[in-house]
Parts: structure tokens; C-alpha cells; sequence
């Protein structure tokens, strides 16, 4: 029995060797953990013996435990909850490695920011929770299943386009935000002001731009030509968002509970944004927007679209 079950071993399920030695002992052999969703199993306790049901419940357990086929990019856009979801998603999941945050050690990162908001302390994005790109350049993305980038749009194209990177093929997540709500936040960052009294529609649009935080940087049509470009809401990603991820990256062993968010803004009085206020102004500047620039034309195609992951998960759960 020891050297049939010694033979088992080195050969893999549903191979015709193992499925002899099966036939005649009774013996299952050993194999690397299967990726299985809950599309795709539906395990019968009437019909497996204990042995198998303690291999069927592990294989559950560790679903995610392998390198997903696909590799996913994270396009941070500034002032839409990038910082706050890299860092979450570091420290929930494995193989997540972001300019806000790398897993490997996101659990002290993240307890660190716990004793300093234990002590009254600001808490920012510096130290493990910001990593420069050209330390992530060295480190490399070879041992990455998701990648948070807060960078010009030419980093994806540079170095994953049509699947340059090893061959993988790469699909790439872009928040989106309300317009005129994401314009006034870019605002509050920079401590800008909108002339919603300008005489003319140079002045009013010269403020609206004065406002972008690298706005015509992060997002360009041409990812479209190299890459799958899907959708989130920003309301959406710290729930529904991440709740579809689960599905597919490995799961952290520890977590680091709660997450401690990284300020990157100073409060914001919306009583102080004069555009709410004044209706003309206001469609004035979303027509604008909408017109002028390609993230926000990409998020009006792509939002209620087979492409927002954020409108099917509800769906996904459900099954």
C-alpha cells in the first residue's frame, strides 16, 4: 500500500496511471490547487467519502490561490479614491502592488497608521504606503496579479501594450466619478476657485483647467488600442468593486483590520463652491468637460455598459 500510494504521488488527477492505481487502491493522487468558481462546482456530499470531501473543501478554501491568467491595472485617477482603494486592496489581497502600496507589507504599513491615529497623528501616504515608480521599475511586475499605478498613461502602454510584458494579456480598471463633483475635489486639492462670474468663456474655462490634477495625463483613447478598459463606480469600489475582485485575486492569510485611511485632501465645504449655486454656469462646464476631455467621454461610454464591472456584480452575487 505504501509504494502504490508513493506512485500516486507523482502523478497528477486524470492522468491514466492515476486513474489505474484509483481503479485497484483506492488511492487519490496529489495535483496543484485547482482554481474553481461557484460557476463552476457544485460538490455532492451524498456521493464523496471522507477523504474526498476534506480534498473537495480545501480546494474551496484556496481558489484563488494561483496566478490569475490575466494581469489587472489599476489607472489611478487622481482624486478618486486611489489611494484609499491600492491600500485596501494591499492589504486584502495577494500579489497587489501599487504606487500606494505593495501586499508583502501592507499589515505593518497599515498598523503603523493605526498607532499613529491612536495618538492623534495626521495620517498620509509616505513611507511603505507610497512607493515611487522607479523603485517599483526595479523591483519589477513579474510577481504582480493586480497593479495600481498613479502615473502617465504611456507607464501602461510602455510596458504591458498587446501584451508585451511575458505575454500576458492585461485589462485595465478606471474609476469613475460625477463630472462636476470630481472637478470640484480636484479644485479643493489645489485650493483653486471657480469664475463663476467670468466675463467671458476663456475666463470660465481657464479656471476649470487651472483645477486639473493631471487630469489629461492619466487617461488617453490610445489604452483602448492596446488593452480591455473596464469601468467602477468611485462610489462603488470599497464594496461592490472589490467584492467582484475577491473572485479572482488570493486572499491575504492576515489582514491588517480596519484600514486606516491616508489623508491626501483637506476637508471640503461644497457651501463654498459657487457653481451649485449657478445653473448656467454649471451645464456650462459639464458640456464642457464632456467635451474637452477623454476621461470623461470614456466614462460616459463606458458606465451602464456590458463594460462597468460595478453594474454586474449585483447580478454575480446573486448566483
Amino acid at each position: 500500500c505504501g509504494s502504490i500510494k508513493a506512485m500516486a504521488a507523482g502523478h497528477l488527477n486524470d492522468s491514466d496511471v492515476c486513474a489505474t492505481m484509483q481503479k485497484e487502491e483506492r488511492v487519490c493522487c496529489l495535483g496543484p490547487p485547482t482554481i474553481i468558481s461557484k460557476h463552476q462546482v457544485k460538490i455532492s456530499k451524498s456521493s464523496a467519502d471522507d477523504e474526498n470531501e476534506k480534498v473537495n473543501q480545501r480546494t474551496i478554501k484556496t481558489k484563488s490561490d494561483s496566478h490569475p491568467p490575466t494581469l489587472y491595472g489599476h489607472v489611478h485617477v487622481a482624486k478618486t479614491g486611489g489611494t484609499s482603494l491600492n491600500g485596501i486592496m494591499a492589504n486584502r489581497f495577494e500579489r497587489v502592488c501599487g504606487h500606494k502600496g505593495y501586499s508583502y507589507d501592507a499589515f505593518q504599513d497599515n498598523e503603523q497608521a493605526k498607532r499613529k491615529e491612536k495618538e492623534g497623528k495626521e495620517i498620509h501616504p509616505e513611507g511603505r504606503s507610497r512607493v515611487f515608480a522607479n523603485t517599483m521599475k526595479e523591483i519589477g511586475f513579474e510577481d504582480c496579479d493586480y497593479i495600481s499605478q498613479e502615473d502617465n498613461w504611456q507607464f501602461w502602454t510602455n510596458t504591458f501594450g498587446n501584451g508585451t510584458f511575458h505575454g500576458m494579456k492585461m485589462e485595465l480598471h478606471v474609476p469613475c466619478r460625477n463630472r462636476l463633483d470630481h472637478l470640484m475635489s480636484q479644485c479643493n486639492k489645489k485650493r483653486k476657485n471657480i469664475a463663476c462670474d467670468a466675463k467671458t468663456d476663456e475666463e470660465l474655462f481657464k479656471s476649470v483647467k487651472e483645477c486639473f490634477v493631471f487630469l489629461l495625463d492619466r487617461y488617453d483613447h490610445v489604452l483602448l488600442k492596446h488593452f480591455d478598459v473596464r469601468c467602477f463606480d468611485f462610489k462603488k469600489q470599497f464594496n461592490n468593486y472589490t467584492s467582484y475582485m475577491s473572485g479572482i485575486l488570493q486572499t491575504r492569510r492576515f489582514q491588517s483590520t480596519p484600514y486606516v485611511k491616508r489623508d491626501t485632501n483637506r476637508p471640503r465645504n461644497k457651501a463654498n463652491e459657487c457653481i451649485w449655486e449657478n445653473r448656467a454656469v454649471l451645464e456650462q462646464i459639464d458640456k464642457y468637460l464632456l467635451e474637452t476631455v477623454p476621461y470623461y467621454q470614456f466614462c460616459n461610454d463606458c458606465m451602464g455598459s456590458e463594460n462597468e464591472i460595478t453594474a454586474t456584480v449585483a447580478e454575480y452575487n446573486k448566483e
